[in-house]
């Protein structure tokens, strides 16, 4: 079901009007539940980001989570107001999440740098990070591993 077809009085952490253009045709209703009850559990602001390719994009790989032709699209893109370390463990927590990822290169919805997650609903768990537009799979290897820690650590609210 598409998430313009959800009661929003219903969603605790959420409204409409945080979501950018017509993004709620595009997405599943669960994502937004699921980003709902993340938002709970993480007991800090997640915003919504205002780039409505972070939601639904009808072109590009067909095999995107983001992919929206002829389905919804499973995937958000979100600015959690917290050290993103937080962040990214408790996404690992909820197991409706199968894909996440890190984005230490973006800006957020004010145009400053601001890392970003990327959350999705594969059945699979994937983890991953993208520094500098590269991208690591920390459990790949040893020294992707490695470096997925210590670009973590370098990112820290204080």
């Amino acid at each position: 079901m598409p998430a313009s077809d959800l009661d929003f009085s219903l969603v605790d952490y959420f409204s409409r009007g945080e979501f950018p253009g017509d993004v709620l045709n595009h997405v599943e209703s669960d994502l937004v539940l699921g980003l709902s009850e993340y938002r709970k559990r993480l007991g800090k602001q997640v915003q919504p980001s205002s780039v409505v390719a972070g939601w639904y994009r009808q072109g590009g790989r067909k095999g995107s989570r983001h992919y929206a032709i002829e389905r919804l699209s499973d995937a958000g893109d979100v600015f959690p107001q917290c050290d993103i370390r937080d962040a990214l463990l408790v996404a690992m927590g909820c197991d409706w999440w199968g894909g996440i990822g890190v984005y230490l290169d973006t800006n957020g919805n004010d145009g400053t740098p601001q890392p970003m997650l990327h959350l999705d609903g594969r059945e699979e768990r994937v983890v991953w990070m993208r520094y500098k537009g590269r991208y690591i799979y920390p459990l790949r290897s040893e020294s992707e591993r490695e470096e997925f820690w210590k670009r973590l650590s370098e990112v820290s609210d204080g």
